[in-house]
């Protein structure tokens, strides 16, 4: 399959059909690695709350208690005091 080279501002770039897109599961962030033959294009999957534990455990021993801070300041005084109906 041939494709040209498009002008994107200061770079240029390739269109690339959507069955291939499909076939590859190339959607939002690629990664894109130079081979001998040519350029490897693969998609970046990242795993959901990939790295959460590390940042919590950091945070717990810089004295932080995120499980604390993460409503701080939010209230729901306002809403339960004017809002709310038993």
């Amino acid at each position: 399959m041939n494709t040209r080279l498009i002008r994107v501002g200061n770079s240029q770039g390739i269109v690339l059909p959507k069955k291939l897109l499909q076939q590859y599961h190339l959607t939002g962030e690629v990664d894109l690695q130079p081979t001998p033959e040519g350029l490897l294009i693969t998609p970046v999957v990242k795993t959901r709350r990939q790295g959460w534990d590390e940042r919590f455990q950091n945070a717990i021993a810089q004295g932080q208690a995120p499980e604390g801070e993460l409503l701080e300041g939010f209230s729901d005084e306002a809403f339960e005091e004017t809002e709310w109906q038993w």
